[in-house]
């Protein structure tokens, strides 16, 4: 009945408010309109009577016979002059006033005639005048018009009275209620609305400032014709109540039970219960709604039970996904620590995915992870668990296995997927990465648990290993890591980088010629950071762009410092692989030295052979830029990387520099002695300088002098400096000249004691 009756009610309700909201801001509205244009109409018709006495009173002003009767004070004369206009023209009032206001003859009865009440009237400034006046009890609409002969000897006035007949007028041309009213202030224009009227007013004249003209229109009277249609509107909304509820109390009886069987069988629903068919013996309505109802009971069990398995298992492989594995492996940790039993956890990485994925298309890449969840599927044992957590990553669960166990199965593994699976007619051979970790030893929480196996695989990858076990404590380090990641932007943009120095001395001369420009970084937590700890880091998180950049700047701006100080040194700054790959780094560089008033050839840029292989074609391109700009390119730590001769060939070097792990053993090994021999020759063949980094002691010093090299750095020298510290030592230099490079006396510069 409530659900019948109440939201017809509440329609009827909302309708007829609707309904009368409607009509009375229509009322309302078309009343306004109606105040607007009536007072158009009197605006209208009051200017035209304006005009028309405007008109007849500068007629009389120019009558001969008035002025000359005037001008001798015939006041019969006027008298009869003013009576015969007054009648032409159907005006109320005339007279005709000297210049100190005094009349000399009016249409007006006696007792009506103002004495000295128009004396401002008749002087000669006074032009054409429009104003009301009262002249005794009366209100009167004047224009007053100098009488001139030709200078002035009076004023003319004509008038008509302001009175009940006027009103009556204006109210048969508006159709409204119309009032003039004498006020103490100028009338202000608008509408202005109380409950019941609606008011206008406007001055009645051009020149009057007392009198207004208010038109009146009553809102009770405009909503007239609608109170009848309310009335009705009324009486239908009651009626049809009425039926409603009589037809609600005849069909209740009817409908009621199969309802409460139907709200039986929802509240089973809604608890979970799918069980039971719903029995309705009626062959109406509600016959068909107990046999959709049932029906749509078995679709919610069947899709209810879809839905629970897609959200627990991966569409693509109908693996166990994250969620899965993660109840699974619970249930498996309790299951092993009530056993007193130990479970491994697997995490595979599927390599070279993206590669393939670029190569032949993501569809690809789809199906060779379906084809490797399919292989690993048919090789599992009864207990072991496989799921896929990632893209390219499963994750294998083994109950009753310890690490060491889990090994046979990482080698079973990587012989499944590396014998290859068929794609479009391709043999791909699938390679892994593989983390293993191992409850209790590593921990008895399963989140923990595959984390810790994400690490270990993680790790493998960055050592090029085929598999790992973790380690406790390297989640420390992992955090350790991301820290550093995510704050050094913030402290390459807060200026917390700084550029330390560590200076390279020509051996010919014994001089400082350069320094090579390292960065520290003070990390408000973890104290002072090397570049081994960050830079790896930095360049998997797309940061080294940035960092080198900034170094760029530091470096150069302190060459610029240095040259100022009267010390021209060479500066060296080492390039990451990204930053070969950045075909905008020579412009930048450019930008740098230009800023700083550097020349090109006082940077020497650092490279290493495996940043060029990474992309040979891109590297040399930059490379080239940077030395047609002027700048030099040295070779870091040449004799490590994979480069050919071919390749060395062509790149654009000036500079070798021999890794310190051949220039600090060349006293002790005979075959880095050669190595370093070879490699000077290799690169004075080439016409290229040969700096032996990692000078540790005196000794070595001198070996490399003998042999060739131009160059020398290492902590024998110096360790690397802040600038401040750097300038010290620099002041403190003595270098020592040698012109025979195998004298077996000291030959280079010391350090000042």
């Amino acid at each position: 009945m409530l659900l019948t009756v109440v939201p017809l009610a509440v329609a009827q309700i909302v309708t007829l408010f609707a309904v009368m909201q409607t009509v009375e801001k229509d009322v309302d509205t078309r009343a306004r309109e109606s105040l607007i244009v009536g007072s158009t109409v009197v605006s209208e018709f009051l200017s035209s009577r304006g005009e028309q006495l405007r008109t007849s009173v500068s007629v009389l002003a120019a009558d001969f016979g008035l002025k000359q009767a005037t001008a001798t004070g015939d006041a019969a004369t006027i008298r009869s002059v003013l009576d015969n206009h007054s009648r032409r023209i159907n005006a109320d009032m005339a007279m005709v006033v000297d210049l100190d206001g005094n009349t000399l003859a009016s249409t007006l009865d006696e007792a009506d005639r103002p004495e000295g009440h128009l004396a401002f009237l008749a002087n000669d400034d006074v032009q054409n005048i429009e104003t009301t006046a009262l002249f005794g009890e009366t209100a009167y609409h004047v224009f007053v018009v100098p009488l001139r002969a030709p200078v002035a000897i009076g004023s003319v006035v004509l008038g008509f009275p302001i009175d009940h007949q006027l009103e009556n007028r204006l109210a048969s041309l508006t159709g409204l209620d119309v009032s003039i009213v004498a006020s103490e202030t100028a009338p202000t224009k608008g509408v202005v609305a109380d409950a019941h009227t609606l008011s206008y007013s406007l001055p009645f004249g051009a020149g009057s400032s007392r009198f207004s003209v208010v038109l009146q229109r009553s809102l009770d009277e405009a909503m007239l014709p609608y109170v009848e249609a309310r009335r009705g509107l009324l009486i239908f909304a009651g009626t049809l109540l009425l039926l409603v509820a009589l037809a609600g109390v005849m069909f209740s009886t009817t409908i009621a039970k199969p309802l409460r069987t139907l709200a039986s069988a929802t509240q089973k629903i809604i608890s979970g219960n799918y069980e039971g068919d719903l029995k309705v013996s009626s062959g109406d309505e509600f016959g068909e709604l107990a046999s959709s109802f049932d029906s749509m009971r078995h679709a919610i069990s069947e899709r209810e039970q879809r839905i629970s398995h897609q959200a627990l298992h991966d569409a693509l492989t109908n693996l166990p996904n994250r969620y899965k594995v993660l109840q699974i492996l619970t249930t498996a940790i309790e299951s092993a620590r009530d056993d007193q039993r130990s479970v491994a956890v697997l995490s595979i990485r599927l390599s070279r995915m993206d590669e393939i994925s670029s190569t032949l298309g993501h569809k690809a890449t789809d199906e060779l992870i379906i084809q490797a969840a399919r292989h690993l599927r048919v090789n599992l044992d009864k207990d072991d668990l496989l799921g896929h957590t990632g893209s390219n990553e499963f994750v294998l669960v083994l109950p009753g296995q310890d690490a060491a166990s889990a090994m046979s199965r990482v080698e079973r593994i990587e012989q499944i997927l590396g014998s290859g699976v068929t794609l479009e007619n391709i043999d791909v051979a699938l390679q892994t990465e593989i983390g293993i970790a191992e409850f209790p030893k590593h921990s008895n929480v399963a989140a923990e648990l595959l984390r810790y196996a994400s690490i270990a695989r993680t790790e493998a990858r960055t050592g090029k290993e085929r598999v790992r076990v973790y380690e406790a404590g390297r989640e420390d380090e992992f955090v350790r890591r991301l820290r550093v990641v995510s704050d050094l932007r913030t402290a390459i943009s807060n200026d917390h980088i700084e550029v330390w120095y560590q200076p390279k001395v020509c051996l010919n001369e014994g001089v400082v010629c350069g320094a090579e420009a390292l960065v520290r970084w003070q990390h408000p937590e973890f104290g002072l950071l090397f570049p081994d700890e960050f830079i790896p880091a930095a360049e998997q998180a797309g940061s080294i762009v940035h960092l080198t950049r900034y170094v760029l700047t530091k470096a150069v701006k302190q060459c610029r410092e240095w040259a100022d100080r009267g010390c021209v040194l060479h500066m060296s700054v080492n390039l990451s692989v990204r930053d070969l790959l950045d075909e905008y780094l020579p412009y930048h560089v450019l930008q740098i030295l230009k800023e700083n008033g550097v020349k090109p050839d006082q940077l020497t840029l650092e490279v290493t052979e495996s940043s060029i292989m990474e992309d040979v074609a891109r590297a040399v391109l930059v490379l080239e830029c940077l030395r047609d700009i002027g700048v030099r390119i040295s070779m870091d730590d040449f004799g490590t990387g994979h480069s050919s001769l071919a390749q060395l060939r062509n790149i654009p070097l000036r500079e070798l520099k021999i890794d310190k792990s051949f220039v600090m053993t060349i006293l002790a090994d005979a075959q880095n002695e050669a190595i370093v021999r070879t490699t000077i020759d290799l690169a004075h063949s080439l016409h290229l300088e040969v700096v032996a980094e990692g000078v540790e002691d005196e000794a070595t010093m001198r070996r490399v002098a003998s042999l060739g090299c131009e160059q020398a750095q290492g902590y024998f020298l110096s360790k690397p400096l802040p600038p401040n510290e750097f300038i010290a030592w620099l002041d403190d230099f003595k270098p020592i000249v040698f012109h025979e490079r195998r004298k077996t006396d000291r030959a280079f510069a010391t350090k000042a004691t």
